[in-house]
């Protein structure tokens, strides 16, 4: 082990909550920011509460000393790959959080049909993101590498439900909420 990873070892077991170490050592974590790399289902209402409730009250608090990095991860309802995809194609146009709120707000909310092609375009429709673009991409392989990297990913991580959350790449959370984060 490194003398960070000690370091962060001490200070990480001195916090209280609930959660498990998922690797030995940390990604990139750094003393003076925390890094959430957050698994979620689009169509999943704890994920729903999380990304309306948790995360901003967290990014109200910790400010810049806070990155989350949002990854759609069609675990609970395997049809929302599309909306997946369409939120990794987002992100890369510089779209994520943005398409992020825009789809659970049109699922939980609006009661647009995300797991098809026109529910997905009028979320991009509702964010300035051009319809006809998103859909172009999601015709061909955009998004696809994206989302099995989030696989591949949730998998070494053991992800076992939604939302999971990874503290700097090897602390997962194991109760999502206000209390515990």
């Amino acid at each position: 082990w490194s003398s960070l990873a000690a370091d962060l070892m001490d200070d990480y077991l001195s916090v209280p909550g609930s959660y498990v170490f998922v690797q030995r050592e940390p990604e990139g974590a750094q003393p003076d920011r925390l890094v959430l790399t957050v698994f979620e289902d689009f169509m999943c209402p704890a994920c729903y509460n999380a990304a309306t409730e948790i995360f901003p009250s967290l990014k109200n608090k910790y400010g810049d000393k806070l990155e989350i990095r949002f990854l759609g991860f069609p675990f609970i309802h395997p049809e929302s790959r599309l909306a997946a995809r369409a939120h990794a194609v987002a992100h890369e146009l510089g779209f994520g959080e943005a398409m992020q709120q825009a789809l659970f707000r049109a699922h939980f909310e609006q009661q647009i049909d995300i797991a098809s092609k026109e529910g997905i375009a009028k979320v991009a429709d509702s964010i300035g993101l051009a319809p006809e673009l998103l859909l172009a991409q999601l015709e061909g392989e955009g998004g696809k590498a994206d989302l099995e990297r989030t696989l591949t990913q949730a998998n070494s991580y053991r992800v076992d439900g939604t939302p999971t959350i990874i503290v700097d790449g090897w602390i997962k959370v194991t109760n999502v909420s206000r209390e515990n984060l």
